[in-house]
Formats: structure tokens, C-alpha cells, sequence
């Protein structure tokens, strides 16, 4: 086998083991056990195949750069497909100056739910959006709520688990393809 195939098998094997890594600690914190434990699996065998071929007999020095070139790699590309998966849910809290006014009901056409909550912050009085919907969904939260308020502060968290069970008022949202979430 050329070196340079030998380096391209290094660097596409390492690139899918540690793409692998990537989506199983993710999985891992979203509590997806078999996905988690799927991935553990590829990665590992991927590992072992490689490493054992890197270590054995006297491997050109490239290959070892090829080996870090692929991790490299790897790592950039499993955080492209988790971004893309988008498993499991998002809470966003939205902190803004400006009158909320309507935004609520622009939301809940959408398909989300949201509560709002009136607050004071250091420079005054504010509003706060709390909204849990699904990662996919992130996008278009974050498009409606750029035409909303542009200046607005939100956070996004990771959610491990939700209470099961949409309410009934969902299911015409969804047979439209939307996923609406109730109010929390």
C-alpha cells in the first residue's frame, strides 16, 4: 500500500472515530444511553484498528502526523453534525428593555410557548421570555426574536430531560409540522 494511502486511511478513520467521541459525549449528557453506547462502539473499534497500525513496525514519521491531522479534523467535524442533529431540548431565557408587547402571540403562531416574567435589572425594568422547545428549533426562535429585538440578551441551556407528554392544544401544531411547547 503507497504512504499516501496509508495516511489517507490514518486521517478518514480518525476523523470518524473522534466525529464518533464527539456525538457520544453528547449523547451521554442528553441521557441518550443507546445512541451513547452506539457510538462508544465505532469509536473504540476505529481507535483500535488505527492505533494498532500507527504502532507497529516502524511507521513513517508523516503517518503520525497524519494521525494528529485526523484527530484535528475529527474533532471539527463531530461538533458540525451534533450542531446539525440538534438531539434533545433548549431552554432560552430572553432579557429585554424594550415592551414585549405582542411578541408572546408572534411565538405562539410559530409554534412556541413561552412565559413572561417582569423583572427589574440594574438599569431598570425589563422582561423576561423563558421558552423550552426542541434544538432544531433554535434557528427560528433565534430569527423571530432578531426581528423582535436585535439587542436583546438571551442564554441557551441544554436540557437533559423534560416531563413526557405534550398537551393536547400540540398536536395541530405538529401534524403542520411545527413543535410547539407549552408555557413553563
Amino acid at each position: 500500500m503507497s504512504l499516501a494511502f496509508s495516511l489517507l486511511i490514518v486521517i478518514l478513520a480518525r476523523i470518524v472515530d473522534v466525529s464518533m467521541g464527539t456525538l457520544r459525549v453528547s449523547f451521554i449528557a442528553r441521557g441518550s444511553k443507546t445512541l451513547a453506547a452506539a457510538c462508544g462502539f465505532t469509536e473504540i473499534l476505529i481507535w483500535v484498528i488505527v492505533v494498532s497500525r500507527v504502532l507497529t513496525g516502524s511507521p513513517h514519521w508523516t503517518t503520525y502526523i497524519a494521525y494528529a491531522l485526523g484527530f484535528t479534523l475529527g474533532t471539527f467535524v463531530g461538533m458540525f453534525f451534533e450542531e446539525r442533529l440538534a438531539v434533545g431540548w433548549a431552554l432560552v431565557r430572553v432579557i429585554s428593555g424594550k415592551p414585549i408587547g405582542d411578541f408572546p402571540q408572534r411565538l405562539s403562531a410559530a409554534g412556541f410557548g413561552a412565559t413572561r416574567l417582569d423583572a427589574h435589572g440594574v438599569r431598570g425594568p425589563v422582561q423576561i421570555l423563558v421558552t423550552l422547545m426542541p434544538r432544531k428549533r433554535l434557528a427560528a426562535f433565534k430569527r423571530l426574536l432578531s426581528e423582535f429585538d436585535p439587542a436583546a440578551f438571551y442564554t441557551i441551556e441544554d436540557v437533559r430531560h423534560v416531563r413526557d407528554g405534550l398537551p393536547t392544544y400540540a398536536t395541530a401544531s405538529t401534524a403542520a409540522g411545527k413543535v410547539p411547547m407549552p408555557p413553563i
